[in-house]
């Protein structure tokens, strides 16, 4: 019954969309033009799915590889249709009162009225609004890297360490890469800013840390003067499996660790480390996952500060930004700089420096993208390297962030 629902839903949805067709498409091309790239949507995205279910494959497994595009596709077109039956349902509405009026008072003037054209024409055009910016983000986007350069000033930053940079990345989610020449040429892109250190804040992962292994080597080449450290984000514990048993799970955190050492990333796990210059230092702080609501919740800020005084001067690497606002900005501790990422800016968006900065991201977390200032204490927030989901980006660029350390 669910079943026969879904596709009476799917039919319905087809037959009311097809008719914005059929009312402007005066030799038929625009409707046999519309029913070819359908059928291709449809045919090429359940294909894909039989093929998984019918070899029995990992659906999470191949989602990125077989699958992600056809379902944007498919989504997307799906998306094109509601927006479209909307209008012809709001005229059909106008024509149904209309028609009543008639009936009753107007005998002379037909009863059913027609359908106009411009309606459907303006429906057509709203509708295929987004279409190329979906495809774009696809395409192009989801590896369109952009750098964005921040100078932060402290009073008490050590003389040292006045004018040093940080490369900050994020969610690589490495499932969902699958272009090697564009991700060999952001790693170029990254060690052309020679900084001094490279700093990542988590979900190196989508579930399994088999999915770095043909990225290894390439993550490898990420070069910094003074070396490459890393923590955990939600994704790489790998919650987001159905394990046969406990010890794969165990296994693969495991193997993911390994990984992450091998490409030259020293992981930090509720604990802290001194990057030092002649006699004065800074300390990374680097705490498991926190995340408020539903996110698991590792992180141990207090653990991580053991050794620590309050005189040092603590960058904090924390995946997901409501760690910031629900506990670091408010801690006894100050900590200067905080890098987190998890959000991707919701990979959907429009940013106009100096104009606007929307994405569907700000309803779910306050501080979502880019860099913010409170109390003295700084927080950036990474755009994220990869996508997660939808396998594109559309106004929100995958990120690399370059921070330089300025004493006043």
């Amino acid at each position: 019954m669910r079943w026969l629902l879904l596709i009476s839903i799917i039919l319905l949805i087809e037959i009311y969309a097809f008719q914005a067709f059929k009312t402007i498409s005066k030799n038929g091309l625009l409707t046999k033009s519309y029913i070819i790239i359908n059928l291709y949507v449809f045919v090429n995205f359940f294909f894909r799915v039989f093929n998984i279910y019918y070899k029995n494959l990992n659906y999470s497994d191949e989602f990125y590889n077989n699958l992600s595009i056809p379902f944007a596709l498919f989504t997307t077109l799906f998306f094109f249709k509601i927006i479209l039956i909307s209008f012809l349902f709001f005229e059909d509405i106008i024509r149904l009162i209309n028609s009543i009026y008639n009936f009753f008072f107007n005998s002379s003037e037909s009863v059913l009225m027609q359908r106009r054209s411009f309606i459907s024409k303006v429906a057509l055009i709203i509708a295929s609004i987004p279409i190329p910016f979906v495809l774009y983000g696809i395409f192009k986007g989801r590896y369109n890297y952009k750098i964005y350069k921040y100078s932060l000033k402290f009073e008490d930053l050590p003389n040292e360490f006045d004018g040093y940079q940080i490369t900050h990345i994020s969610d690589i989610h490495s499932g969902s890469l699958n272009d090697k020449k564009n991700v060999e040429y952001a790693v170029e892109l990254i060690n052309k800013q020679d900084s001094n250190l490279i700093l990542f804040t988590g979900d190196i992962v989508n579930n399994k840390a088999d999915e770095l292994i043909k990225w290894k080597n390439t993550f490898s080449n990420l070069k910094a003067k003074d070396g490459k450290f890393s923590i955990l984000g939600n994704h790489d514990y790998g919650d987001y499996v159905n394990w046969k048993v406990e010890s794969q799970k165990k296994n693969n955190f495991k193997n993911l660790v390994k990984f992450q050492k091998e490409m030259g990333f020293n992981l930090l796990m509720n604990e802290n480390i001194k990057i030092k210059r002649n006699n004065e230092s800074i300390s990374l702080i680097g705490v498991e996952n926190w995340g408020k609501g539903r996110f698991k919740k590792k992180g141990d800020i207090d653990k991580a500060c053991e050794g620590l005084n309050k005189n040092d001067f603590k960058i904090v690497l924390s995946h997901d930004p409501s760690h910031w606002e629900e506990i670091l900005k408010n801690h006894k501790t100050h900590f200067h700089l905080t890098l987190s990422g998890h959000t991707h800016g919701m990979q959907f968006g429009i940013e106009i420096p100096g104009w606007i900065k929307w994405s569907p991201a700000k309803w779910a977390y306050k501080h979502w993208a880019g860099l913010y200032n409170e109390r003295k204490q700084f927080l950036n927030v990474n755009r994220g390297f990869g996508v997660l989901g939808f396998p594109g980006r559309v106004g929100i660029p995958p990120e690399i962030s370059v921070i330089t350390l300025n004493k006043t």
